[in-house]
């Protein structure tokens, strides 16, 4: 045993995991043992939920792209300096602008000499403005599909400039340029309209280099020529330079490795048999509903689907299988498509629902792309040589094809690698191909596929295909549960490449989604540190948020969707309670009924008789809300398998379908009772089609059964199989207990038992009911299930579910029902619901303490180990970013002084009281009356005043509007801080962190930014509202510690004090922000404390807390710089 773990004897674990917070329960068997929430920032931005990776890769790439310009400009200097034409390498970034244009220049360049520093300003100016130029043919035709992006727009922009040279017979882009545009030569503001090619340019810049040598120029040589422009192939030289993209040798040292076949590389999506894989997965998965009875495609319909997404469009959706199924006579045009939300016949007439057989079913954009571009080039009989022997499983060269096209980027490779494998129809064909690529890969190697496709081909499922190849089955195989050989779970990463980054764990398959990673990477150090506490546990629960792996948008959907089905909800109670109905608020169960009395018209499901509203809510006895699939055989307590019906038709039905209860009646299936049901059923336009498949389900045997309960009792996403076996795999758990399990529990089920417990949980208080859900789920044990299963099936469910407590008010309203429920579906131990609330909500030590030693369970030692749960946050400190904020504002000398900056400022964001803060008002009064006048005809609306249709122009002396287009306007900022940037100032990015000083009896601190790393640490701290010239000088002896975002700290002032995790530190006042650890609603704005002053504070004491929610004072600190 560790160093200070206890002997707690056997405890399950229970975890609820989510999107940026795990919460944990340690429960033994007569009381819980520990619980909390390890909350944490979810790993994606706020606004577009793109991963961080993402926006700091973009960020990465363009400064990259910047600094490769930058050293093509400094070379290109030491070039012409060698040349003689410039004296110095900063020449040209010394010079404050000259006179002229270098447009005019490079036009003149053709009919006169240039002096040495006029041909220097042309060359430099042709190699910084170099224009738009794609390496491949690919990139082109995917800049000319790209109509509305800026891809295609700078397609459209360079075929207008070329047509106008062509048109009109200008020598050079430049003589174009002037000629066509003499106002501003430059695109601005997303417009390319006067985009050039860069071979255009390169044109321009062999015509100056003959020109000038006919004028005799010495500095317009052969060799300086050619180190410019290169040989012909376009690749040379500094004007062609640039860095290729990722491919061949390189790009396959970043290129995983298989899952199964470690040797070898994964394949590339686009080859046939990765997209033959993705379809048969789609396919033999596929599900349809036929009169009620639910099943996959059979053989016939299997093999006839097969072929038709090679011959529709790119998207095949469910609509056109079901149409071609139909047509062909094998399914009846009443069939539905299981896992498919349909829409109720309501929403159909309320145009408030799309069809769901609308969505694709697979797509193939590999296959399809290919097949369109043999089309186009009118090789279609080529393209049936390639694809035919594919369809019919010999894909090898359609996978080249794919792997080549996925590999190499650039032409002259492409063409290389394809001419090896001889394809039929020669020099054509590798010409056409030219205009493909293709740049993502599958999961597992072809030689994998090749194995495990032919399999999908008969009709296995994926998995079943794995299982059936001895050398990959294990890859699928349960794993014996708790027999793993390590006592922590093990880090998702092994070690670093050579280039720095992290690497996965080859033995794992490791979910690559960033926000999902983060969330098992925090269970993960939970686990570790439970164990570490107390040992290992006998069982490990775990519940995973359903929308942990979705993308930010459909979260959102989902939220709006929560949103209005509450807004809803709330409409209905308030119906109820009004004075035309019942004149109070309605009881949960009461509203259940209500509900089911209303989406039912008023009839019971089963014998369609009239309902007697008032008996429905006062009367218990006369109704009951039955589960048409019985909850003993489903598990399925959701509201599309609930029904109102009278309460001897329910004991009638006892543990049947409904199908097999009202077939029971005379005429079985051609009886009265079940085509009246059957024809009510399809007649309820509230109805969706999720509800009507389960009161019309036909067969419902023991198959069926069960998979309807492992759905509803496990949680099957590929997320949780992976966590699930993650921990079985390697974590060793408890040898002292024969029921040692790994499960990962739906979250139906324990919504369910925290109804029958009463535990009301509120999200909007606080983060601590995280905690809740994880006691609960580590409450969920299997005896548990089986004792709900039990009762149910004796038909007491829907009476038990009458003791619940009010879910509002926590009410008993049956107590006969309640004492029961406490007697036949007890709580894990006496007190339970007690216990977990004051473990909860109690924030005393002494009291808690108090409140637990009467429940009788906890020892002595138990008792004096207790503490309040307190919530642990992970800390955000990292030492790099944006150094500062993208804007670069002006800042003339006339402003210096005051620290104000000027703002260019489009008159479409205009303001009327931007006037007022234009810059130079006695130099432009005309132009900013002119923009007064139409803004104050606009109503102060800019969008329509300055529309692109009726551009302001600037007025002359005369005030007519004679001058240049104006489309932006100069705005002073009389005060703004930052940093140095380039000759202007620009706002400070995010702050890293506070160094929290000492000095003269009171607290400082030193905001600490990345531009720090260049410039070295500050040694001002905060002055408020002072100008940060005038800040006070603080020096290391006076350093006490350093604040980052969500470091836990104690400030102590002479009447209060605050206790919080470190939030913020506002630099004008030098005032603090603490976020209290649960966020509770109730403590500040929304669990954040503003306008904290740390300067006069008696003390500002920095804590530390661990994994599991351990406070304790934190190590002293050195200052340390941001390396």
């Amino acid at each position: 045993m560790e160093r200070n773990q206890r002997n707690i004897g056997a405890w399950t674990l229970g975890l609820d995991i989510g999107i940026a917070s795990v919460g944990w329960a340690a429960m033994g068997d007569k009381r819980l043992i520990d619980l909390g929430v390890r909350a944490f920032d979810k790993a994606e931005t706020a606004d577009k939920g793109e991963s961080l990776n993402l926006q700091r890769r973009t960020a990465r790439l363009l400064r990259r792209r910047l600094w490769r310009r930058s050293w093509r400009l400094t070379k290109l200097a030491r070039l012409l300096k060698r040349h003689g034409l410039i004296e110095s390498l900063t020449f040209f970034k010394e010079q404050p602008g000259f006179t002229d244009s270098t447009w005019v220049l490079r036009r003149d360049g053709l009919d006169r000499l240039l002096s040495a520093t006029e041909w220097s300003r042309v060359l430099y100016h042709l190699c910084k403005h170099r224009g738009f130029h794609w390496f491949s043919r690919a990139e082109e035709r995917k800049a000319e599909d790209d109509a509305k992006g800026e891809g295609g727009k700078v397609k459209k922009g360079l075929a207008h400039t070329q047509a106008l040279m062509k048109e009109k017979g200008y020598r050079t882009a430049a003589e174009m340029v002037l000629a066509e545009f003499p106002e501003a030569q430059r695109n601005k503001q997303g417009d390319y309209s006067k985009a050039l090619s860069r071979v255009l340019l390169d044109d321009e810049l062999r015509q100056l280099f003959a020109a000038q040598r006919q004028f005799g120029n010495p500095h317009a040589g052969d060799d300086l020529e050619t180190a410019l422009r290169g040989t012909s192939d376009r690749r040379g030289g500094l004007f062609w330079s640039q860095k290729p993209a990722l491919a061949g040798k390189d790009l396959l040292k970043m290129l995983g490795h298989c899952t199964f076949e470690k040797g070898e590389y994964r394949a590339p999506k686009a080859s046939f048999t990765a997209e033959r894989h993705v379809w048969l997965t789609r396919l033999n998965n596929l599900r349809v509903i036929v009169d009620g009875v639910s099943r996959p495609l059979n053989e016939a319909e299997r093999r006839f689907a097969l072929p038709l997404p090679y011959v529709s469009g790119e998207k095949f959706a469910y609509k056109t299988l079901r149409n071609a199924l139909v047509k062909e006579g094998l399914l009846p045009e009443s069939f539905r498509f299981g896992g498919l939300s349909y829409p109720s016949e309501r929403q159909k007439a309320d145009e408030k629902a799309k069809n769901p057989e609308d969505q694709p079913l697979v797509r193939l954009p590999a296959w399809h792309e290919l097949r369109l571009t043999f089309q186009r080039a009118q090789l279609t009989e080529v393209w049936q040589l390639i694809a035919t022997p594919a369809l019919e499983g010999q894909p090898d060269l359609l996978d080249q094809i794919g792997w080549v096209l996925s590999v190499y980027k650039d032409d002259a490779e492409v063409s290389a690698e394809l001419a090896k494998l001889g394809l039929p129809g020669g020099d054509k064909v590798l010409d056409t191909l030219l205009g493909v690529r293709f740049d993502k890969f599958h999961a597992l190697s072809l030689k994998a596929l090749r194995r495990i496709v032919p399999l999908m081909e008969t009709g296995l499922r994926y998995d079943e295909a794995v299982k059936a190849i001895p050398e990959y089955g294990h890859h699928s195989q349960r794993f014996v549960t708790g027999a793993g050989g390590q006592r922590y779970l093990p880090p998702f990463y092994d070690g670093r490449d050579a280039t720095g980054r992290m690497k996965f764990r080859e033995d794992l398959d490791v979910p690559r989604n960033p926000v999902v990673l983060r969330a098992l990477n925090q269970a993960r150090k939970v686990v570790n540190a439970l164990i570490r506490a107390y040992g290992p546990p006998s069982a490990v629960h775990i519940e995973m948020a359903r929308d942990l792996s979705r993308p930010l948008d459909e979260r959102r959907d989902i939220e709006k969707l929560q949103k209005e089905f509450k807004a809803r909800n709330d409409q209905a109670r308030d119906e109820f309670a009004s004075a035309d109905c019942f004149g109070r608020r309605p009881s949960g169960a009461e509203f259940e009924k209500w509900l089911l009395y209303r989406e039912q018209h008023g009839k019971c499901a089963y014998s369609l008789e009239p309902l007697d509203l008032n008996r429905v809510v006062e009367d218990p006895t006369y109704v009951q809300v039955d589960h048409a699939l019985p909850y003993s055989r489903s598990y399925d307590d959701s509201k599309n398998n609930k029904v109102l019906v009278l309460t001897r038709e329910n004991q009638n039905k006892g543990n049947r379908t409904a199908y097999e209860y009202l077939t029971s009646f005379a005429g079985g299936e051609l009886g009265d009772r079940w085509r009246n049901f059957v024809a009510w059923v399809e007649g309820n336009k509230t109805y969706r089609q999720a509800k009507r498949s389960r009161l019309l389900r036909k067969n419902y045997g023991a198959d069926e059964s069960q998979s309807f309960k492992d759905r509803n009792l496990n949680d099957t996403r590929y997320i949780c199989k992976f966590f699930k076996n993650y921990v079985e795999q390697h974590l060793q758990l408890a040898s002292d207990c024969d029921a040692r399990r790994c499960v990962v529990v739906n979250g139906q089920l324990t919504a369910f038992l925290r109804a029958r417990w009463g535990l009301l949980k509120i999200r909007e208080d606080s983060d601590r009911h995280h905690a809740l859900d994880a006691a609960v789920v580590a409450a969920c044990s299997h005896a548990m299930v089986k004792r709900l299963a039990d009762y149910s099936r004796t038909r007491e469910l829907e009476y038990l579910r009458e003791g619940f407590p009010d879910p509002d008010t926590g009410e008993i309203l049956n107590p006969a029902a309640h004492q029961k429920l406490a007697e036949r579906f007890p709580e894990p131990w006496q007190h339970f619901r007690h216990e977990l609330e004051k473990r909860l909500k109690t924030d005393d030590v002494d009291e808690l303490r108090t409140e637990m030693a009467r429940l009788g369970t906890y020892s002595d030692d138990d008792l004096k180990a207790l503490r309040p749960l307190f919530v642990s946050r992970a800390p955000q400190r990292r030492n790099g970013g944006a150094a500062h904020k993208d804007t670069i504002y002006a800042q003339p000398l006339s402003l210096v002084k005051q620290g104000g900056v000027t703002q260019k400022v489009p008159l479409t964001n205009l303001t009327l009281k931007d006037i007022d803060r234009l810059a130079d008002p006695h130099r432009n009064a005309k132009l900013y009356a002119a923009i007064r006048a139409r803004l104050e005809a606009h109503g102060g609306k800019a969008d329509k005043a300055f529309p692109a249709t009726d551009p302001l122009r600037k007025p002359d002396k005369d005030g007519h509007p004679t001058g240049p287009v104006v489309r932006s306007v100069t705005m002073v900022i009389d005060k703004m801080s930052g940093i140095p940037v380039r000759g202007g100032v620009a706002k400070n990015d995010s702050m890293l962190r506070v160094d929290v000083f000492t000095k003269g009896g009171k607290f400082h601190l030193v905001p600490v930014y990345v531009h720090h790393r260049v410039k070295g640490l500050p040694n001002r701290a905060i002055v408020a509202f002072k100008d940060e010239k005038e800040w006070t000088e603080v020096s290391g002896p006076d350093f006490v510690f350093s604040l980052f975002p969500n470091d836990l700290v104690r400030i102590t002032l002479k009447k209060e004090e605050f206790l919080g995790y470190f939030a913020g530190c506002d630099r004008s006042t030098g005032a603090v922000s603490l976020w209290a650890h649960d966020r509770a609603q109730h403590i500040g704005k929304d669990g954040l404390i503003r306008g904290i002053g740390v300067k006069t504070a008696v003390s500002v004491q920095k804590l530390s807390v661990d994994v599991l929610g351990h406070v304790f004072p934190a190590t002293p600190e050195v200052r340390r710089g941001l390396a």
